[in-house]
């Protein structure tokens, strides 16, 4: 009687070791699971982001090509021909018109140069050469000519260079919220602020205009176009606006490895 007790004993112990085991065993299997599901669905996301930044690149370079093209065309051909025209006007002998001829002499010159200046700001050779800043305080002293904007600019010296193709796609980003500004928002003052802050370059762009309800309106091409390059250079792109009180775009990049 004692021995069947202790058989019996022994009987349920080794079960009850059996089913723990059992448990333990399905336990590792099923996190050894999760943990190739976890590892394939970053995978999955990895490559969807990566294939993301090369159809962004893409359309970056093909967008780029197009606007060295037009450079090269405005430079080469369209700036040619208006110097000859130029030229040949100052060559002409018609006192009677001389005041008409030297209006259209000087109309014939600014032509001349904003071309020139357009060419350049489509140039990327040109952001290269000489910056991204040096473009965008250009484009904001020519709006400011016009006399519908004020626009005013603060930057920080030292401002870093952010390698090759950084100062491009920054440059693009800030036309775009100054387009957007000209055609959208009905302001006549635009403030640029460049600062270095804790190893990051923050570029603050504010109007005055009628602004919008940024919590429900997600905006149209160019906010989209603004978001897919911020991804690009992987800065972090800010949208503040509120109906009635104007807009305050934020972009900051990390400045970490650039001079």
């Amino acid at each position: 009687m004692q021995k069947e007790r202790i058989d019996l004993i022994i009987s349920v112990i080794a079960a009850s070791l059996f089913v723990l085991l059992l448990v333990i065993s399905v336990l590792f299997l099923f996190r050894i699971y999760l943990k190739r599901k976890n590892k394939l669905l970053l995978e999955k996301e990895r490559m969807s982001m990566e294939f993301e930044q090369t159809l962004l690149k893409s359309q970056l370079e093909i967008q780029e090509y197009t606007f060295n093209h037009i450079s090269r065309e405005i430079h080469d051909n369209i700036g040619q021909v208006l110097s000859l025209v130029r030229i040949n006007l100052n060559t002409l002998e018609a006192p009677r018109d001389l005041e008409k001829l030297e209006l259209m002499d000087e109309l014939m010159g600014k032509a001349i140069t904003d071309l020139r200046s357009l060419s350049h700001s489509l140039d990327a050779d040109h952001i290269r050469n000489n910056g991204w800043m040096t473009p965008v305080t250009k484009l904001l002293t020519d709006l400011q000519k016009t006399g519908k904007y004020k626009t005013f600019i603060e930057q920080d010296e030292d401002l870093p260079a952010l390698g090759n193709d950084k100062p491009i796609i920054l440059f693009r980003m800030i036309q775009e919220v100054i387009n957007n500004i000209i055609r959208h928002a009905a302001a006549d003052t635009i403030h640029l602020d460049a600062k270095n802050k804790n190893d990051k370059l923050v570029i603050t762009i504010e109007d005055n205009g009628k602004g919008f309800d940024s919590g429900r309106n997600s905006g149209g091409v160019g906010l989209q176009n603004l978001k897919n390059r911020s991804k690009m250079i992987n800065a972090d792109l800010l949208i503040k606006s509120e109906q009635g009180k104007g807009t305050i775009v934020i972009v900051s990049i990390k400045t970490d490895g650039y001079e």
